[in-house]
């Protein structure tokens, strides 16, 4: 299984960029070392140049030329390492310098290439080199001769030997030097991903929030995403406990009021199955709407028009059971047809929240009152207790906030309630009621 791992990315690159270097490199050599045999050729058309004279001076002695000037007579013919060869159209040799001669070349013409337009290097069979060079043809009696000046390759393979042997040391030194950087140049600019790397491992183990800003462009796209996947993946996991939360805290009334059915003796057997069931349905449907919200979120919720008096009175029965010692009344100020724009769960959670608080702090009295201004719905919720002090008016609203430490409780019911009235574009506060004690203001927008 192992075998199958895929190489890493910078060993990739790594070797993708040597193979590169390598390439270039040999290429590089290749071409000098094709310059270098075409400037040695060069320079050894312009010795040959120079060196005519002496051509044309073993010409003459051998009297193969005639009617040259004077100035030819001067010259050594000896004086020089060329040698000249004339070869006949059949690879025979015609005639040979006493240079040629001594280098025992009576068979060359046999092992010259037939057309030879540049000087060019040549092997013999006994593993002679020679540089030869094709210096004219003469036409005479219909047979075509060429003179063919040659001279010793031995100096020019002992310089191109040397130039490999360099070249190949440069060639080895350069690409240890370009590794070197290379591997310099990756571990720089292969940081930013193992930073990255440590900073995901870092949010793994919960020890940072999101990614670092300052990453390089290339990298901004994807360091972008993943803060944005995060910080996704945290508010759905914000919602999920929150859901779970609030649907602890919303299932307490309904086990309170399925605890003091259960102990009223007065119930007979089917009236007691029938509201227990009631509690069921009510725990299942807020189950239900507890998974939709951490699903979707409060704005997936679809809006509705809700009545509000089968919703008052449901929790009238219910709270009556829970504070059956206190006698409450609850007085409602609102039109019995009158509908809210409202998912019907969004007005249960609120409602229980609200009234639960209401019957747990009211001496004996309870106020609903609704007024309908053009633009919002106006819910008043009051009772006749302590109310709230000033300096927890705004606090009590947010998660895990209570004002009241004496009573247990998580500090959820408010937190709820405002972000169901904030997701339908709306507002909630807590004053004086008129009757002494908390009202809690909820406004909803018509529309």
């Amino acid at each position: 299984m192992k075998g199958l791992l895929q190489p890493r990315l910078r060993r990739r690159v790594l070797g993708t960029s040597v193979a590169i270097i390598v390439l270039i490199t040999s290429a590089l050599a290749g071409v000098i070392n094709q310059l270098y045999s075409q400037s040695y050729m060069a320079a050894y058309s312009s010795e040959l140049v120079a060196q005519m004279p002496m051509v044309v001076a073993q010409l003459n002695r051998a009297g193969l030329i005639k009617d040259v000037d004077k100035w030819i007579d001067s010259i050594d013919p000896s004086d020089t390492d060329y040698m000249s060869v004339v070869c006949d159209t059949r690879d025979h040799t015609i005639w040979l310098s006493d240079e040629a001669k001594e280098a025992n070349l009576g068979n060359i013409c046999q092992e010259l290439p037939d057309n030879i337009p540049v000087p060019t290097l040549i092997e013999t069979l006994d593993g002679e080199s020679y540089i030869a060079y094709n210096m004219s043809r003469d036409r005479e009696g219909g047979k075509t001769y060429q003179l063919v000046v040659l001279r010793t390759g031995d100096q020019y393979k002992s310089s191109l030997e040397k130039l490999h042997k360099r070249t190949t040391f440069y060639l080895g030194l350069f690409v240890l030097i370009a590794i070197a950087f290379l591997v310099a140049a990756f571990h720089w600019s292969f940081q930013p991903l193992r930073k990255l790397a440590t900073q995901l491992d870092q949010m793994t183990d919960a020890k940072r929030d999101k990614l670092d800003d300052d990453y390089p462009m290339e990298l901004q796209d994807v360091t972008l995403a993943l803060n944005r996947l995060i910080q996704i993946s945290n508010v759905q996991k914000g919602r999920y406990r929150h859901a779970m939360d609030d649907l602890a805290h919303s299932l307490k009334t309904r086990l309170a009021a399925a605890h003091a059915l259960l102990d009223d003796q007065n119930i007979c057997r089917p009236d007691l199955n029938q509201r227990i069931m009631e509690q069921i349905s009510q725990m299942d449907e807020l189950v239900q709407y507890q998974l939709k919200r951490a699903m979707m979120g409060q704005q997936g919720l679809q809006k509705d028009q809700t009545e509000l008096k089968p919703a008052v009175d449901s929790f009238r029965n219910l709270l009556s059971k829970v504070y059956s010692d206190k006698q409450v009344n609850l007085v409602c100020g609102f039109s019995p047809q009158l509908k809210l724009p409202l998912n019907r769960n969004d007005l249960m959670e609120l409602l229980g929240n609200l009234l639960e608080n209401a019957y747990r702090f009211c001496i004996s009295e309870v106020q609903i009152n609704v007024i309908c201004h053009p633009d919002a719905f106006e819910i008043r919720i009051e009772d006749d207790g302590p109310g709230v002090c000033e300096a927890m008016r705004e606090a009590i609203f947010q998660r895990g906030v209570r004002a009241d430490q004496l009573n247990p409780g998580q500090g959820i019911g408010l937190s709820v309630c405002h972000e169901i009235v904030e997701s339908y574009q709306g507002s909630i506060h807590v004053e004086t009621a008129g009757i002494e004690g908390a009202a809690f203001v909820i406004r909803i927008p018509t529309k």
